[in-house]
């Protein structure tokens, strides 16, 4: 069973916790639609934030995701490409964490203005400030951006996502899932 596999991993964040917990409530017990290809994918980041009086900078990590991919309807009752990265430590990084979720994101869609992003990183001076945070889904106010996904070859998918939150502070992430 495939469910019973991708509960022994693990999924961290509101997009995977979600997921599963939904799945196990309703009594699935197959992910009939799920690709095994979203979980634990090798993955390259990269975060240029800028405009921050505590965060500024070029932020570099690679890893494994826990997720990368759009995670069917069947999942959490509508469509999302979900990315929550790393799914473990890696030492040296200084991009220490990604959680990114769009609705818009699905099927063949490519662009969107409406998402959520979570970024945690780990300043030259070896800092950990509060996550840089761009929800562009009205739930904070002047908060602006565009998440762009292009597929790459054998299922490759690259995310750039390009924006500024409330305060000004900017971002321009790539993140690229193999």
């Amino acid at each position: 069973m495939i469910l019973a596999m991708t509960t022994k991993r693990t999924v961290r964040g509101w997009a995977g916790g979600l997921g599963l917990f939904a799945l196990a409530s309703a009594g699935v017990t197959q992910l009939h639609a799920q690709s095994p290809s979203i979980n634990q994918r090798p993955t390259i980041a990269r975060a240029l934030i800028g405009s921050s009086r505590i965060r500024s900078g070029d932020f570099k990590s690679a890893g494994t995701s826990g997720i990368c991919g759009e995670m069917p309807k069947e999942v959490m009752g509508i469509a999302r490409f979900v990315i929550e990265f790393p799914s473990d430590v890696v030492p040296g990084a200084t991009l220490m964490s990604i959680a990114f979720g769009s609705d818009q994101l699905v099927g063949r869609v490519t662009k969107a203005t409406v998402f959520r992003l979570n970024v945690n990183v780990k300043t030259a001076n070896g800092g950990t400030p509060p996550a840089y945070v761009l929800n562009t889904d009205g739930t904070i106010p002047n908060s602006s951006g565009t998440a762009t996904l292009t597929p790459g070859a054998n299922g490759a998918v690259t995310l750039r996502v390009v924006g500024q939150e409330r305060d000004g502070e900017t971002i321009d992430l790539t993140v690229t899932c193999s």
